[in-house]
């Protein structure tokens, strides 16, 4: 997970954290995730739907599985905020760029 972290680290420190999630966004919701830019932190959610009956009271579940935050012209990335199987997903669709 160390070298896909990384990579991530790497391929969101060459522009900006709004390009980043511009590349990113389209790619991730295609997996059942949504990422959110605010500020100077960009935040990738597994979304999930949870109880209801026959689709009445049904939840949105939103479980955070990336955090970055841009300082200056660096992007660091919190262990304790990086899914691992999330990770794994993001890294391989970069690979595919």
């Amino acid at each position: 997970m160390e070298d896909e972290l990384r990579k991530i680290r790497n391929w969101a420190s060459h522009g900006t954290l709004k390009q980043f999630y511009a590349e990113i966004a389209a790619k991730v919701s295609k997996e059942g995730y949504v990422t959110e830019l605010e500020g100077n932190t960009l935040t990738c959610y597994r979304v999930r739907k949870e109880g209801g009956f026959l689709g009445i009271g049904k939840r949105t579940i939103k479980e955070p599985v990336l955090k970055a935050v841009q300082e200056g012209n660096e992007v660091r990335i919190p262990d304790e905020s990086a899914d691992p199987e999330f990770i794994h997903v993001l890294a391989g669709l970069l690979k595919q760029h």
